[in-house]
């Protein structure tokens, strides 16, 4: 079934108490945004500055937009309501964006899409990404969007004995998918982890990087795969980093893939300690700490991670200590500003989520 919703005219969400003094008083980047009652924050920007975000309110997902690089939102959009919308520990929409086709992703029993051609002003969907029934009901998936404006998504996928990890591809902003590709199958007798996210990520090129968490043979670690722009399958996969976390258990934190140049590199945890590493590249600690994200722009590069209750950050290359970012947040998401030194962060606080540009 499709269904169309339509988004209001653009009126700022309310900001954080005294932080319009510091915009005035500062740079223009000292502004956050909150919105209430929220979960699970994801980012998509655009080349143009525009910056959509998607959060989950009970058992429905919501889209906001905002045309000044995150300063302020529109009233956010209701893009559909699913009873069975799995919400919690990285399971909530993921949003890819590209000129005006906009799309949502989202886990609910089976793996749906959602899509816009106007910017968001509507969406169309729900429509089935898994072409085999109740297979992605593990609910964790990872989104992202080529320069020609392809999108692919990964999730975890349960048709076979064990855990794997599929893959499809979208040329219509989400109306419609590819035939599901297997994009890595564990070796006998083990599995993909069962509750770590994966990520996807594609470079300016158009080369594609997947990362997931393993579980071969008791140990956890993350491992990659990539597949050359142009290319119909992935490359071998391999393990990322040097060390190894035996754990008979899922620690629930998948880390993140993204691009660095023209290169790829990754960011986890590992025991409670958080890893940088380009792919097939050695790896660096941090900090301690859970549910790392990161971007590099050709201007700087930074990480954020859940440290106990609170948000820390650091450069990618370790040159100065690692400071508190905000306190009692926690699951955090990234992204870099096209054309800009800045980026913008959201994170889940209390009941709400809050979008903060750095």
């Amino acid at each position: 079934m499709t269904h169309l919703t339509h988004m209001t005219h653009m009126t700022p969400i309310r900001l954080l108490a005294g932080l319009v003094a510091a915009i005035l008083l500062t740079a223009p980047y000292a502004v956050a945004v909150e919105f209430p009652n929220a979960t699970q924050p994801q980012l998509a920007a655009t080349a143009d500055g525009r910056v959509w975000l998607a959060f989950g309110r009970d058992k429905e997902i919501f889209v906001a937009r905002s045309d000044d690089a995150g300063a302020t939102f529109s009233a956010p959009v209701r893009v559909a309501a699913l009873p069975s919308l799995m919400l919690g520990k990285r399971r909530g929409p993921r949003i890819a964006a590209h000129g005006e086709r906009v799309t949502v992703t989202a886990m609910a029993g089976d793996f749906f899409a959602f899509s816009s051609k106007d910017a968001g002003k509507t969406w169309a969907g729900p429509v089935r990404v898994n072409d085999v029934p109740r297979s992605a009901r593990e609910g964790l998936n990872g989104l992202a969007v080529a320069p020609d404006g392809r999108v692919f998504t990964t999730w975890l996928d349960l048709r076979g004995e064990r855990t794997q990890l599929f893959g499809a591809e979208s040329a219509d902003g989400g109306a419609t998918w590819s035939a599901n590709q297997l994009v890595y199958r564990a070796p006998a007798g083990s599995t993909v982890c069962e509750c770590c996210h994966p990520s996807a990520e594609f470079n300016a090129r158009g080369d594609l990087a997947v990362m997931w968490r393993n579980g071969i043979e008791g140990a956890r670690d993350m491992w990659s795969a990539t597949r050359p722009a142009g290319a119909g399958d992935f490359r071998r996969a391999a393990k990322i980093g040097e060390g190894e976390w035996i754990l008979k258990a899922c620690p629930m934190d998948g880390g993140a893939v993204f691009a660095e140049g023209d290169a790829f590199a990754t960011i986890w945890q590992r025991a409670g300690a958080v890893f940088y590493a380009r792919v097939a590249g050695p790896e660096k600690q941090l900090a301690t700490g859970t549910q790392p994200v990161a971007v590099a722009t050709a201007m700087r590069s930074i990480a954020v991670w859940q440290q106990g209750a609170d948000l820390w950050t650091s450069p990618l290359d370790a040159a100065t200590a690692p400071r508190l970012l905000v306190a009692k947040a926690r699951f955090p998401t990234l992204i870099a500003l096209p054309g800009s030194e800045h980026m913008l962060l959201s994170y889940e606080r209390g009941s709400e989520v809050v979008v903060e540009r750095l």
